[in-house]
C-alpha cells in the first residue's frame, strides 16, 4: 500500500487500551489494515496459483488467498508477545524476536511471496495472513495488542523469553486461530 492506511468510510472503531491475559498486560498497538481497491473490495493474491500440481504438493495454509496487510501504527522494534483480537475475542497469541518486522509489509505477515508459501518455516505468517484476509472479507477488523520485552545481550532465562511468555498465555487462553495440538 502506498499511502497511509485508511479505514472503510463510516466505520467507527473502539478498542480498550490494554488487555490482561494470564496476568500479563498487553497494550493496544492498533488495527491491521488489509489492502483494498477503490471500491473497498479486499485485494487478494495466491502466489502459488498457476503452478502445476500445487494442490497435491502444498498444504492448505500455502495456497492462499493472501492480501497485503499493514499495521495502523508502527510496532516496537523489540522482541515480544502479540495477541490478535477480533470483536473483543482473542483469536491468536504468538511471540516474535522483532514485532515490527513480524508485522511489516515487506518481510512479515503483511506480504506473502511465493517463496514464503514454499517454506514450512513460514507457515505461521501464511496462516495468519489467510485468517486476517478472511476476516477483512467478512467485514471484521483485527486489533493487535503487544507486550514488548527488552532486548537481551546475554541469553535470556528460559522463563522470561517471549516464546515462553506466549506459551504461558496460550495455555490460559488458547484462541481458535491456533492449529490443533
Amino acid at each position: 500500500m502506498d499511502g497511509p492506511p485508511v479505514s472503510p468510510v463510516g466505520e467507527e472503531h473502539w478498542a480498550p487500551d490494554q488487555i490482561v491475559l494470564a496476568h500479563r498486560v498487553l497494550t493496544y498497538a492498533g488495527r491491521l489494515f488489509v489492502e483494498r481497491d477503490a471500491s473497498g473490495v479486499v485485494l487478494v493474491s495466491s502466489p502459488l496459483s498457476g503452478m502445476a500440481a500445487v494442490e497435491q504438493r502444498y498444504p492448505a495454509w500455502a495456497l492462499g488467498p493472501f492480501s497485503r496487510i499493514e499495521p495502523e501504527f508502527a510496532l516496537p522494534r523489540s522482541p515480544g508477545v502479540f495477541a490478535l483480537v477480533t470483536e473483543g475475542v482473542v483469536r491468536y497469541v504468538g511471540s516474535s524476536r522483532d514485532l515490527d518486522r513480524s508485522f511489516g509489509a515487506r518481510h512479515g505477515l503483511g506480504h506473502i511471496s511465493r517463496r514464503n508459501c514454499q517454506s514450512s518455516g513460514h507457515e505461521e505468517p501464511c496462516r495468519l495472513n489467510r485468517l486476517i484476509t478472511s476476516e477483512a472479507k467478512a467485514g471484521r477488523g483485527v486489533d493487535v495488542y503487544v507486550l514488548a520485552m527488552p532486548k537481551r545481550r546475554r541469553p535470556a532465562r528460559i522463563e522470561e523469553s517471549p516464546a515462553s511468555v506466549a506459551a504461558e498465555i496460550v495455555a490460559a487462553n488458547r484462541g481458535d486461530w491456533h492449529p490443533p495440538e
